[in-house]
């Protein structure tokens, strides 16, 4: 079985399990076209969307080794940044373990974002994303998020765009892997441990 046909089959068992296209694509770690590509139209025939995969199952499976991103993530932050942050914002799902750790090292509140993207199917209206209620709000704070990748930065700037909304300040973003080569959002910096240049 070639590396897109699994992708495939753990998109498709992803979306029998009741997964939205979004939660797909987070959980894969692609562009919500990429799944909807790997969902409905994967054949030789039909040129797929220009993405990357990337499997963070390595990592994102022990403690240890989140603890040790979230700790390169702060020293970056750190680095960047000249204010505290009252808030650390981690981006659902993939981002909220990481930013937790984040969010301790800078003795911030932690938020959770449930961006849109989560509840996107094909022809669905598109719905708004939303901050959790049980976690700190933003509203006059200062911000940093922290997600695990950017795929095409829209979620970014969708976080960006609620936190001014609510008289917020994004200080920057922080992420595992860039994949689009993002260096700023709304003129916050954007920080990638990683990043990724097609050539």
């Amino acid at each position: 079985m070639s590396r897109i046909e699994g992708l495939i089959e753990k998109a498709k068992k992803m979306k029998e399990r009741g997964l939205t296209t979004g939660e797909i694509a987070d959980e894969l770690n692609v562009s919500r076209e990429t799944a909807l590509w790997l969902l409905t139209k994967a054949r030789e025939d039909i040129t797929p969307p220009s993405d990357i995969y990337i499997e963070l199952r390595t990592l994102s499976r022990s403690p240890y080794r989140v603890r040790n991103i979230a700790k390169s993530l702060t020293d970056m932050i750190l680095e960047k940044i000249d204010e505290t942050p009252d808030v650390v914002i981690g981006i659902a799902t993939s981002g909220i373990p990481v930013a937790t750790m984040v969010a301790e090292e800078l003795d911030s509140d932690l938020g959770i974002y449930y961006p849109r993207k989560l509840k996107w199917e094909k022809g669905e209206k598109q719905i708004v994303g939303a901050m959790s209620e049980n976690f700190a709000k933003v509203e006059s704070r200062k911000c940093v998020a922290v997600d695990d990748i950017i795929s095409t930065g829209s979620t970014l700037r969708e976080v960006s765009e609620y936190v001014k909304r609510r008289e917020g300040r994004l200080l920057c973003a922080s992420v595992i892997i860039d994949k689009k080569g993002i260096e700023e959002v709304d003129g916050a910096p954007v920080l990638s441990l990683f990043r990724i240049v097609r050539i």
